[in-house]
């Protein structure tokens, strides 16, 4: 965002007419399938969460999780432990395993395995518990 992005951020905290008009465009982008473009407006107007929301419901992780390292640091383990359950759930198992760790909770991954009758899997995961 550059060193502007803290003096406009001062400004748009101020104007609430200018923050919908940027949300208004921010959602546009969003439906238009511009979600970079989105994302770097929410975070202009001060709605990470918004943009966080939007990567999630698009299955885009990765970049959920980067605005969540850098927005709300104290919800990164459990985010890393919903995607886990996303993915878990999509039979994404190995990226499931990878979030699960993430979040501290490796059992959760040998649980994952010996449900889904993968236990070299599983017994892999927990030697390296």
């Amino acid at each position: 965002m550059g060193q502007g992005g803290g003096y406009y951020q001062k400004y748009l905290n101020k104007d609430e007419e200018s923050s919908k008009t940027i949300l208004n465009e921010a959602m546009r982008y969003e439906q238009e399938g511009k979600h970079k473009e989105a994302e770097k407006l929410y975070i202009l107007a001060g709605e990470q969460d918004i943009a966080i929301s939007m990567y999630k419901a698009l299955k885009q992780y990765d970049n959920m999780i980067r605005l969540v390292v850098q927005y709300r640091p104290d919800y990164l383990k459990s985010t890393h432990q919903m995607v886990g359950k996303y993915l878990e759930a999509d039979g994404n198992l190995k990226q499931a395993e990878h979030h699960y760790i993430e979040s501290g909770n490796a059992k959760a991954a040998v649980e994952m395995y010996r449900s889904h009758n993968m236990l070299e899997e599983a017994l892999r995961v927990a030697k390296a518990m």
